[in-house]
């Protein structure tokens, strides 16, 4: 089995993949190419995307998303986004259910 389909086992029963592609980009790199890279690595086949609030791309990283499942690359469901909140940010009033 190659490393983009080896996947581990969530407690809701969701298997999600070991590897994830990372959206961190240099300043100097315009955020439309986030867009790009993001949907390329969909294309390539990576359904685990990993952000950060800190990267600031998570606008884009959702349009490069919602574009792959319109054009039906992709269901919603074959996606796994997993961000990162650093703990200095939180209280109790920012966090929200999903």
């Amino acid at each position: 089995m190659d490393h983009k389909h080896q996947c581990v086992a969530l407690n809701d029963g969701h298997f999600i993949p070991v590897l994830g592609f990372g959206t961190t980009v240099p300043d100097k790199v315009p955020k439309s190419e986030v867009i790009k890279a993001t949907k390329l690595a969909i294309e390539a086949g990576f359904r685990h995307i990993d952000s950060a609030y800190v990267y600031q791309v998570e606008e884009e990283v959702g349009l490069a998303i919602r574009s792959k499942i319109e054009d039906g690359t992709v269901k919603r469901e074959d996606i796994f986004y997993t961000s990162k909140v650093f703990c200095i940010t939180l209280s109790l009033g920012s966090l929200h259910s999903t």
